[in-house]
């Protein structure tokens, strides 16, 4: 019988514990988003539209940006830059909560040169090897996220409160 009983201790410390251990990280989680929030409401609206810009930055990456009609049916392309398009959002997120000029010339520098590309390939015919073809509505989604990006970086750094060192 003690056998059993030291059993039933053990499961009802465990699941003390596991209760313990849950309420723990949910309150480490809850503190870090509340904080997270706290600071999205502290930063300037050019770095709010920053955070937002994300989200289409993210559709851009599935939209199809060519098509090309072959056996009575359209076949879509998608953007072959796009795992680059998820960095960038990445770091244009991670990047809401630094300050300063060097925040400034990553931002446009990443931006930039991915703006390049992305004109570059349809420019070059380098985007398909399918003749013809026609550039879709994804395409122009690919230009405006990362023009977006560099305007309100740049609008964040030199009239929000971004100088700070």
């Amino acid at each position: 019988m003690k056998v059993f009983e030291r059993f039933a201790d053990l499961i009802g410390f465990l699941i003390i514990f596991v209760k313990d251990l849950f309420h723990f990280f949910f309150d480490l989680i809850s503190d870090l988003l509340r904080r997270m929030y706290q600071k999205f409401l502290e930063i300037h609206f050019s770095e709010k539209v920053v955070f937002f810009n994300i989200i289409p930055a993210f559709f851009a990456v599935i939209v199809p940006v060519a098509r090309f009609y072959i056996f009575e049916s359209y076949f879509y392309i998608n953007n072959p830059l796009a795992v680059y398009l998820i960095g960038i959002a990445l770091v244009m997120f991670a990047s809401i909560y630094f300050t300063g000029l060097i925040k400034l010339i990553i931002r446009v520098v990443m931006n930039g040169y991915y703006l390049f590309w992305i004109i570059y390939l349809p420019v070059a015919g380098e985007l398909t090897k399918a003749d013809p073809y026609e550039i879709y509505f994804g395409y122009y989604i690919n230009i405006a996220v990362p023009v977006i990006f560099i305007v309100f970086s740049m609008v964040s750094y030199f009239i929000g409160n971004d100088q700070r060192r």
